[in-house]
């Protein structure tokens, strides 16, 4: 299981062992190269810890502890979690401002604990059966001990087809669980307790409804949150897209920085979405030591397909974890860690998924009988202003469509990529529970006090829920330590969060734009270009990229040598194969990023079967 995660930690090994239990890891040498292997203990040895990950505020915490008389023998951040549980027991985790997995083993007691950071940037699967607890970083490494079996779990399959996400804490694998975020399991004398250690919380009267203040409030925070996160003991750098995320990243780190700063932009060959002339912008702008890595115009190749695979150990449908590798893999050649501009959408309203929500619960006060008319009339687009515009009917027709929805599936509808239909003609019967009122109830799991909270911050929610550590994070995560290096996020600190939720919804969008506060901030750091260029992200168009090796594998996996034959009919495979390989445009009705990532949500989950030998 250790071996299986080597490239998360190439540096050096760990281990503990006794008759109750064996624990391992793998570390990436960062903080005290010298005196940081692991486990780390407390002063008399009853404690033991292991971590994959870093925690920002490890020096406050062990000041804290030394004022009480705790004694330390290195400059390890790993220590400091020994001695801060030996004085706060499971509390601790609340003051921890990190990204981590943590596995702690109370020896005074015989207690297993493992925890979660808050968002879930670092990842933590386990396996509960029989008595025997399993856990690791990855689903490789977890799945490399025989007593798992490997079967499909069916419950989760419908999920994956909705929205390709699946939430936690259930994943597409039978009895394998991942911990949520801001959660930890206690595992004592044989039972299992889960506990959330936090709760995402928006208030329904943010205090704070003027932009002086708002900038006032938010800028040193922002400024602190991203200082924290250069503790190290080797040299860090910064992704540097050009976007305003990462832009502002880069400018306050460099700011405040008496050192250049290395930053990395990739240039594709013949992409719609290349940014580089910004980001070189910004990096003359701030000062910094800028690498622009250029890829030439990529070709698939299917090694690239089974590398997702053995990395995230599931199927994941966001083709963008393709130019994520090679960014990662570029950048691991100059340094072991860099800094990016993740989550800054999700606390200060970037996504445009945001603005068509508010929008499409405006519609729902139309009754619903004048929304079902206006639906049926669009087909007849010929009677439409902006009818030759297929993308913006097919819109219209998708956004009244989810505005027949009831307020808590809209979010799901958003994301969806498959439809209840379409999900119905695949699974058959397998899928009939999830057409019902109670369908994704996991997804939905709104908390009561949600039911004060605005429109916005309703779906920001959801976003940092589910999308966030099902996607994003996962993304991020696999393709950096693929390559040996962490990547921290700057916007996920928890006091910059915190602070996030007490602005007012008009201090985040405004006159249509997203982070709008943000944009305030930084207009004297950044030049003007970062501001007015329309939003890309980091997209794959992947209906590009379908060569002949792409086509010979998309068949042979549905068709020549399908693991699951028959358990989808063939007939609909093959619409879905036709559909994917030949649209190449947007239609009124489809768009060619649903169809060609319905066909790699397919090619995805029958790779995994085959390649971890996945049973029905």
């Amino acid at each position: 299981m250790n071996k299986a995660l080597t490239h998360r930690g190439p540096d050096e090994e760990g281990a503990y062992a006794n008759q109750n239990a064996s624990i391992a890891m793998r570390r990436l040498s960062i903080i005290d190269l010298s005196q940081g292997q692991q486990p780390q203990y407390n002063v008399d040895g009853d404690i033991l810890v292991f971590q994959n990950g870093e925690i920002y505020n490890y020096k406050e915490l062990k000041a804290d502890l030394i004022q009480r008389s705790y004694v330390f023998k290195t400059n390890s951040d790993t220590e400091v979690l020994a001695h801060l549980y030996e004085a706060q027991g499971t509390k601790m985790f609340a003051l921890l401002k990190g990204m981590f997995a943590i596995c702690i083993y109370d020896r005074r007691n015989n207690t297993y604990i493992i925890a979660r950071d808050r968002f879930g940037e670092k990842p933590l699967y386990y396996h509960w059966a029989q008595s025997v607890f399993s856990f690791s970083s990855e689903i490789k490494s977890l799945l490399e001990n025989s007593f798992i079996e490997r079967k499909l779990n069916h419950y989760a399959l419908p999920y994956y087809f909705r929205t390709s996400l699946v939430p936690e804490p259930i994943t597409l694998l039978d009895k394998i669980n991942s911990l949520e975020p801001a959660h930890f399991i206690q595992l004592k004398d044989g039972q299992l307790k889960k506990e959330a250690y936090t709760q995402l919380h928006y208030t329904s009267n943010p205090p704070i409804q003027s932009e002086e203040e708002a900038i006032e409030y938010i800028q040193p925070i922002l400024t602190k949150a991203i200082q924290r996160q250069t503790i190290s003991d080797v040299p860090i750098g910064a992704f540097l897209s050009g976007g305003i995320d990462s832009s502002t990243i880069v400018a306050l780190l460099q700011k405040n920085s008496i050192q250049q700063i290395k930053t990395f932009n990739v240039r594709f060959e013949n992409q719609a979405f290349d940014e580089s002339a910004i980001a070189k912008k910004v990096a003359k702008h701030c000062g910094t030591d800028h690498h622009e890595i250029f890829v030439p115009d990529f070709d698939f190749d299917e090694s690239i397909f089974w590398m997702i695979i053995d990395q995230v150990g599931l199927p994941f449908r966001d083709s963008s974890a393709i130019p994520t590798f090679l960014v990662s893999k570029e950048i691991s050649k100059h340094l072991k860690v860099a800094l990016s501009g993740d989550g800054g959408d999700e606390l200060f309203g970037g996504y445009s998924l945001f603005r068509w929500y508010q929008k499409i619960i405006q519609l729902k006060k139309i009754p619903p009988s004048i929304r079902t008319a206006m639906s049926n009339s669009f087909a007849f687009p010929q009677a439409i202003p902006g009818a030759n515009d297929f993308s913006f009917i097919r819109q219209l027709k998708r956004g009244m469509k989810t505005a027949m929805e009831s307020i808590e599936d809209i979010p799901i509808a958003l994301n969806e990529l498959f439809s209840r239909e379409q999900m119905a003609a695949l699974l058959g019967k397998k899928v009939t529970d999830f057409t019902t009122v109670s369908s994704f109830a996991l997804l939905k799991n709104y908390p009561e006090r949600a039911a004060n909270w605005s429109p916005l911050r309703k779906i920001m929610y959801y976003r940092l829920k589910h999308t966030l550590p099902a996607n994003m994070l996962v993304k991020v995560d696999r393709m950096s330590m693929a390559n040996s290096l962490e990547v921290r996020a700057p916007f996920l600190d928890p006091d910059l969060f915190d602070a996030s939720t007490q602005l007012a919804d008009h201090l985040l969008i405004k006159n249509r734009k997203g982070k709008h506060i943000l944009r305030q901030i930084m207009a004297k750091d950044l030049p003007e270009e970062v501001f007015n260029h329309p939003k890309t992200g980091f997209n794959m168009p992947l209906f590009k990229y379908m060569n002949d090796a792409f086509k010979a594998l998309a068949h042979d996996l549905l068709f020549d040598h399908n693991p699951w034959p028959g358990f989808i009919p063939e007939v609909e495979l093959k619409k879905i194969y036709d559909r994917g390989i030949v649209i190449k445009k947007d239609t009124s009705t489809i768009s060619v990023f649903q169809t060609s990532h319905q066909l790699w949500m397919l090619m995805m989950l029958f790779g995994w079967a085959r390649r971890f030998k996945i049973q029905l």
